[in-house]
């Protein structure tokens, strides 16, 4: 489980095909693997991947075919870099909402605004009509984000400077692809009350 704040960017990545998909490697600022072990979960990009190998500045992720499949996890998307947060642990601060680390689709960029604020225009998936609301919650490359408005085609997020300087948000496009993960509590919901009616 994550709070989808970013603690950081990936410096490097690097990607080695094998069988079960992709093995994963991201090269990260030292501090960042303080007391990381083997099995332990990261959220990159929002996804949630198991840490099977690590160095002081590197960790080392098994990525499977449906992941890839699912999520901008891959060296086509690989041109910007990947946020990273490390798991919640008793205790932490929630800063954002709880986020899963299971990614339900990508989604593509319509537009990113820059006026008197930066408006993030986004596609919904297919997949995702009917779990995102006006004021709701909704995880974007992993980032904690509330949603301005929504469309039956489209959803708005109003993204903070705060937000654009510590994220990979601010290398973001028209075009580009982001990884979404709809609020687990508010799917919950929506399916409850199908079933009742």
């Amino acid at each position: 489980m994550f709070s989808g704040i970013v603690q950081t960017l990936s410096k490097k990545v690097k990607f080695e095909e094998k069988d079960y998909g992709l093995k994963l490697s991201v090269t990260v600022p030292v501090f960042f693997t303080k007391k990381i072990k083997k099995g332990d979960s990261v959220a990159v990009n929002g996804v949630c991947l198991t840490v099977v190998g690590f160095k002081k500045d590197l960790i080392e992720f098994d990525v499977v075919h449906e992941s890839i499949k699912l999520t901008n996890i891959s060296e086509r998307f690989s041109s910007i870099p990947f946020n990273l947060e490390r798991s919640l642990k008793i205790g932490d601060e929630v800063g954002g909402h709880f986020v899963s680390g299971h990614v339900h689709n990508v989604a593509e960029i319509i537009s990113f605004e820059n006026k008197k604020e930066r408006i993030l225009k986004i596609k919904i998936p297919s997949n995702l009509k009917g779990y995102i609301f006006k004021k709701g919650y909704v995880s974007i490359n992993g980032i904690s984000l509330t949603v301005v408005n929504v469309t039956n085609n489209f959803f708005t997020i109003s993204v903070i400077p705060e937000t654009l300087s510590k994220t990979n948000l601010c290398f973001l496009k028209k075009g580009d692809f982001v990884n979404v993960e709809a609020d687990q509590q508010t799917i919950s919901i929506v399916e409850t009350v199908k079933k009742l009616t």
